[in-house]
């Protein structure tokens, strides 16, 4: 797993992946990511055939149903950008572009907590609570050990210029001369948006198939998320797949992602906050 991941990484960062499918438009775009993320997904299930000699799930309808589903999902919120258009059409010309870059983020929740909603129903409503909204096994003490974990790494990339280059996500509207209040909007807004993130990775791509592979649906999961983050900074993407997997794991245990929001939303804004300080002493 991990060689397929250097590889992967080695094809967006040192050849190109990402900034080739960066051009593609509407179907075409859509079409490449659902490819990207099929591949990676893939071949965690394929190893854990291989590993374990496990070959039963792969007839089950169910399971190429869910999977297939979950890979759609996620390819639409990424290609899809009509939401653009929408905002425009409420906002004053003079803040348009304000305004996309801060409710774009709602509008991305939506469009994988509506549908991943959909799918519990119907699938999964019967067997299990909302794909790791339960807090009887929530140890927050956990979750915050991790979070101070990562406060040395976030102060060490802060100092690195492709993360300065892409953090903080706030900096073009700050640039902008927004007001403050419209600049913490945005923060809230980015927050929340990982609370869909957490939904989709450690609820939905876990939970979901733990009836099928068990704990090893966990791998898979780890793969498509190191996927997800080919257009950041190096660091940030080989870093997911190992955060992505221990957050995975403690999931798998608890049934709850409430802590794996706490983290993942505390880290967002961790690095916003490294980002602003970062090049604030680099200018």
């Amino acid at each position: 797993m991990l060689l397929f991941c250097a590889i992967g990484v080695y094809s967006n960062y040192f050849m190109g992946l990402k900034q080739w499918m960066k051009p593609l438009t509407d179907g075409k775009e859509f079409l490449a990511y659902f490819i990207l993320y099929t591949v990676h997904t893939l071949w965690g299930f394929i190893w854990y055939s291989v590993f374990f000699k496990e070959y039963a799930f792969w007839k089950k309808v169910n399971f190429w149903l869910l999977l297939l589903a979950g890979l759609g999902i996620f390819a639409f919120r990424v290609s899809f950008d009509e939401h653009y258009h929408w905002i425009a059409n409420m906002a004053s010309a003079e803040n348009v572009w304000v305004y996309q870059s801060i409710f774009k983020h709602f509008f991305k929740q939506l469009y994988l907590m509506v549908p991943i909603f959909l799918l519990w129903l119907i699938a999964d409503s019967n067997n299990q609570p909302f794909y790791g909204f339960s807090s009887k096994q929530h140890k927050a003490k956990l979750y915050w050990g991790l979070l101070l974990a990562m406060v040395p790494l976030v102060a060490y990339a802060s100092t690195q210029a492709d993360f300065l280059d892409f953090y903080p996500r706030a900096s073009k509207i700050s640039q902008a001369g927004v007001s403050t209040s419209m600049l913490l909007l945005f923060e809230f807004f980015y927050g929340l948006d990982f609370i869909s993130i957490e939904l989709f990775f450690r609820g939905f791509m876990i939970m979901a198939f733990t009836r099928f592979v068990g704990i090893h649906a966990v791998l898979p999961m780890a793969c498509f998320y190191l996927s997800i983050h080919y257009g950041k900074p190096m660091g940030e993407a080989i870093s997911s797949f190992f955060g992505g997997t221990i957050l995975g794991v403690i999931a798998y245990h608890s049934k709850s992602i409430y802590g794996g929001i706490m983290v993942h939303m505390g880290i967002a804004w961790l690095m916003e906050l490294g980002g602003f300080i970062g090049n604030y002493f680099r200018q």
